[in-house]
């Protein structure tokens, strides 16, 4: 069975930060490459794909002092 690199979805843009496997803490820069719909980064070390996601609307309510809205 091949080891295929695992992918995290990320919501950070244009930097996603993470603990890599040798402790340290990386940002890797997320980019739009040709034929991806979503901007990609993987990190140097572990070789991680770091995908971005934008966030979807609450479909929650939430009532405030100037009524009902949707964050």
């Amino acid at each position: 069975m091949e080891n295929s690199p695992a992918v995290r979805i990320v919501y950070d843009f244009p930097v996603a930060g993470h603990l890599c496997t040798d402790g340290a803490v990386r940002y890797i820069k997320m980019a739009r490459r040709a034929g991806l719909t979503q901007p990609q980064g993987v990190c140097p070390t572990c070789q991680i794909i770091f995908q971005y996601q934008k966030p979807q609307r609450s479909k929650v309510r939430h009532f405030g002092e100037n009524g009902a809205t949707h964050f």
